[in-house]
């Protein structure tokens, strides 16, 4: 059977795939937790909702990698997952969080 071709953005993200693969195991997790948490905790909310906004970037990214693999379900949830990033950004860059 025929794999599809990888897109665009599989190419595109092979060597910073290669590279995140290459560090230890623990380093990404503690990296995205540290951005969330950055995001969270900052005073000013401009810098906060920037953190949040990276972060949902990375999310977004990883999802659009692995989204042919996903289940409807899993989609559902890394989907609402990220639109609760953005939208606690936008929160804290308008100053309502």
């Amino acid at each position: 059977m025929n794999q599809p071709r990888p897109g665009k953005l599989h190419q595109l993200s092979a060597p910073i795939l290669l590279f995140i693969h290459g560090l230890p195991r623990w380093v990404f997790p503690i990296f995205t937790a540290a951005i969330l948490l950055a995001g969270l905790f900052i005073s000013d909310g401009t810098i906060g909702a920037l953190f949040l906004v990276v972060l949902g970037f990375i999310l977004w990214w990883l999802v659009a990698l692995s989204w042919r693999l996903l289940s409807g379900t899993a989609r559902a949830m890394r989907t609402i997952v990220i639109l609760v990033v953005f939208a606690y950004a936008y929160g804290r860059f308008t100053g309502r969080y």
